[in-house]
C-alpha cells in the first residue's frame, strides 16, 4: 500500500471517531420522564453570514495580493474574533490558532503534497 492509501485509511479511520462521537447521544438512554419545551425561536443572523461572506471575498483577493501565508493568517485570526468571543484576553488565543492553522496547512500542501500556493505581490 502506497502513501496515498495510507492517508486514505487514516482519513477513514477519523471519519469512522467522528461518527461514532456524533451518534453517542442518540444511543444513550433517557434516565426518566423527560419534558419536551420548545426553545424560543431566535432570528437568524444574516448580519454575519454576510460579513463572513465579504471577509472570504478579501481572502480571495488577498491571496494575489499578500500571498498564502499572510492572507490566510489574516483571514482565519479575522474570522475567528468575528464568529468567536471578541475579548481581548482571548487575543494570544485567536493568534495561536491563525498561526496554528496557517502553518499546518502550508506544511501539508506545500512541503507534503507538493501544491504550489500563491506567491502573492509581497511575499
Amino acid at each position: 500500500m502506497g502513501r496515498d492509501g495510507g492517508i486514505g485509511l487514516g482519513l477513514l479511520g477519523a471519519c469512522v471517531v467522528l461518527y461514532w462521537q456524533t451518534g453517542a447521544d442518540i444511543l444513550a438512554r433517557p434516565k426518566g420522564p423527560q419534558v419536551q419545551s420548545k426553545p424560543a425561536a431566535s432570528r437568524p443572523n444574516y448580519r454575519l453570514v454576510l460579513i463572513c461572506f465579504v471577509v472570504f471575498g478579501g481572502y480571495v483577493i488577498g491571496l494575489s495580493l499578500l500571498g498564502y501565508l499572510l492572507a490566510t493568517f489574516l483571514f482565519v485570526l479575522g474570522l475567528a474574533w468575528i464568529m468567536g468571543p471578541r475579548q481581548a484576553q482571548e487575543l494570544p488565543k485567536l493568534l495561536a490558532l491563525a498561526a496554528g492553522t496557517t502553518l499546518a496547512t502550508y506544511l501539508v500542501f506545500e512541503r507534503y503534497l507538493h501544491v504550489f500556493l500563491p506567491r502573492g505581490l509581497l511575499f
